[in-house]
């Protein structure tokens, strides 16, 4: 804000006095000159010689320099103010979408190396607690999501069959000790693992204990360069094994990105979650809103104590852009307004929303203090496990396994290994390789049953 003085004007004040003088005359005799003398008859007076001019001295004495004046000090500049952090969310596009198999419609990656020091990381973790991977993983095979991995990204073309889920982490681990965890996690189950490995990659398929067993869940633990792992369904094998992906974009080209997984997560360096939703019209089968919705929707998160939410979505028109505008500024305002609880929630999750259309892209922006964030988490926590069959007292079981867990790891001082009492594992020499990486014919799908809580 600036500070307009306005200036004082001084005039010169003019003198004009009236002075008073008292003048006093004397006159005194003047001697009368001969005329002739005045006419110049008379010779003149001798003229009087010039003084000799002086006589320089041998070495001039040179004038006193003028002191030069020193210059006036510059002004100091002004110290320029501190920048304000700008917020690169959404700045350019997630491509989470590229690290998963191209037949996917499903993609969110979680970045624990940046919310895990947040206060309310522990319920991010509560949305993927009921989830089938999560539970063998996490609650048997004894890893911690937030300390053991520093991405975590999911993939899936139908969240309904959690045999389809591809999943990937890059670990902070060693390799040895994810070996231990995955066998620890299978023997939880009642399934066992052989281990292979070929040109530096380690895989291994959970199978039943029991031979007679079908194996329902075909899907390969593949441990890949660079601390990176995946698991992935069988018919995708074929590309993670090969030396090179080449040209082949249309089922491998993932595989080459995973090796890049913390350069696609740098796109959004604020981030904490991406997820791109893919080909929504083809799956949404009914809808009563007077749009169509957008073939791909993105949202981030931020990963800090007052977090900024966005989702984003292109329309196929303008047409269709502007009735999702006026359908979110005259519709959903006044379905929040049918009733008192309504009301209430209308303050956290619709007037903290900005929306803004650019063409036929439209935006969605929240800021969220770390209390909403909280509320937020905990609600999408609670229906997620409704969902998925689990009660609010068994996400409670696994919260308090996952912190029991780290306390016996000593706050991470210690690897996974550490839970079986066991000294932390060394590496260990692998199984020979085999000739089918199928293990034989798998046998036919039965219908889809979760694997035996470890619990």
């Amino acid at each position: 804000m600036l500070l307009h003085v306005a200036p004082l004007v001084y005039g010169l004040l003019g003198f004009n006095p009236t002075i008073d003088v008292d003048f006093e005359l004397e006159f005194t005799e003047v001697e009368l000159i001969d005329p002739d003398q005045i006419q110049g008859t008379s010779p003149p007076p001798p003229v009087k010689p010039l003084p000799a001019p002086p006589v320089p001295d041998a070495k001039p004495t040179p004038p006193e320099p003028t002191p030069t004046p020193e210059p006036a000090p510059k002004p100091e500049p002004p110290k320029p103010e501190p920048e304000k952090p700008t917020n690169d969310l959404g700045k350019k596009t997630s491509e989470v979408d590229q690290l998963g198999p191209t037949n996917s419609t499903y993609f969110v990656m979680l970045v624990p190396k940046k919310i895990r020091k947040l206060s309310f990381a522990d319920k991010a973790l509560d949305i993927m607690a009921p989830l089938p991977d999560f539970q063998y993983l996490i609650a048997g095979g004894g890893f911690d999501a937030l300390r053991d991995f520093d991405h975590i990204v999911v993939a899936s073309p139908d969240l309904r069959d959690w045999r389809q889920t591809f999943l990937a982490v890059d670990y902070r681990v060693s390799r040895a000790e994810v070996q231990a965890a995955i066998e620890r996690a299978a023997a939880a189950n009642e399934e066992k693992v052989e281990w292979i490995e070929e040109n530096g990659i380690i895989r291994g398929n959970p199978r039943p204990i029991d031979d007679d067993e079908p194996d329902v869940d075909t899907r390969w633990f593949v441990l890949l360069e660079d601390k990176v792992a995946v698991y992935v369904r069988e018919e995708f094998l074929p590309h993670i094994l090969k030396d090179e992906v080449g040209d082949d974009k249309t089922a491998g080209n993932y595989v080459a990105n995973l090796a890049k997984l913390r350069t696609f997560a740098a796109r959004q360096p604020t981030a904490g979650m991406q997820v791109v939703l893919k080909e929504m019209k083809r799956a949404l089968k009914k809808s009563t809103l007077p749009f169509e919705l957008p073939d791909t929707i993105e949202l981030s998160a931020e990963a800090v104590e007052d977090p900024e939410l966005l989702v984003r979505g292109e329309f196929a028109s303008v047409v269709e852009a502007k009735a999702f505008e006026k359908w979110w500024n005259e519709t959903v305002p006044a379905f929040f307004d049918k009733s008192l609880q309504l009301k209430i929630a209308k303050g956290m999750f619709y007037d903290a929303v900005e929306i803004e259309r650019n063409d036929k892209e439209i935006k969605l922006r929240a800021q969220f203090t770390a209390k909403q964030a909280t509320l937020i988490l905990t609600f999408i926590a609670d229906n997620n496990a409704k969902y998925l069959k689990k009660s609010t007292e068994k996400l409670a079981e696994l919260r308090a396994l996952r912190k029991e867990n780290w306390l016996k790891r000593k706050n991470g001082k210690l690897p996974p290994s550490a839970l079986d009492g066991d000294e932390p594992m060394q590496p260990k020499e692998p199984a020979p390789p085999a000739g089918d990486a199928s293990g034989g014919d798998p046998a036919e799908t039965p219908p889809v049953t979760p694997p035996a809580d470890p619990q």
